[in-house]
């Protein structure tokens, strides 16, 4: 195990450590009703809940975006759960029923909130890896045929390869499953594009240019009839 490791479990047993000390020297352990051993359950269930509180966070690049609610979430209910564990605990009423219906639904309360919390966060962070997805074939076809432009030096072809620039960059990013195929073959097409224009062969880059633009074409016209 690695040393910040220990480190962070020693740091997280902390508290169980001292509130553990202060429960068992100060109360009188032999004597405890039930209601006490459920309030003492269910804060060490809320602690629990706060350790775990890094894996209830979508991992990847905009994590620090989803992290901070969880973590506000379940600090709160640790914090209550505490503050009302332990006037139980002091209290130590003579019946369970009550407790157990006061602790579970501050338990439920809590993780209900965080629950749809992440489900949101879940929608948020799939309809934003869409949007990426959906950009990643505007920007690198963009790219890509920029790229080629600076390397023709016949006019005429410059021509066609720049109008073909022009509409990727200007094409829509918001992409759907029904151009997935045009949207294939475009980007193949641009790939035939590099490889004929490092032989110089002009005719076939004109043609393939013309190609290029009409799949390109295609694809944005059928997008915007799809979006009617």
């Amino acid at each position: 195990m690695k040393r910040v490791n220990i480190l962070w479990l020693l740091l997280d047993s902390l508290f169980l450590i001292v509130f553990n000390l202060l429960f068992f020297m100060l109360g009188d352990v032999e004597n405890f009703k039930t209601s006490v051993w459920i309030s003492y359950g269910f804060i060490h269930f809320a602690y629990l809940v706060l350790l775990l509180t890094p894996w209830f966070v979508r991992r990847g690049s905009t994590e620090y975006l989803y992290r901070r609610v969880p973590y506000l979430v379940t600090s709160i209910y640790f914090l209550t759960e505490l503050l009302i564990g332990v006037t139980l605990i002091l209290i130590a009423p003579e019946t369970t029923k009550t407790i157990i219906i006061i602790q579970v639904v501050l338990a439920t309360l809590f993780l209900g909130l965080l629950l749809v919390y992440l489900i949101v966060n879940e929608r948020t962070a799939n309809n934003a890896k869409q949007c990426e997805t959906d950009l990643l074939y505007v920007k690198e076809c963009a790219t890509k045929v920029h790229s080629i432009l600076q390397q023709i030096t016949d006019k005429a072809v410059a021509k066609k390869i720049e109008q073909v620039y022009d509409l990727l960059h200007c094409s829509p990013a918001k992409s759907n499953t029904d151009v997935r195929l045009l949207e294939q073959q475009v980007i193949s097409e641009i790939e035939r594009l590099e490889s004929v224009v490092s032989q110089n062969k002009t005719e076939q880059i004109a043609l393939i240019a013309d190609k290029i633009y009409r799949l390109a074409d295609e694809r944005n016209k059928q997008l915007k009839n799809s979006n009617r």
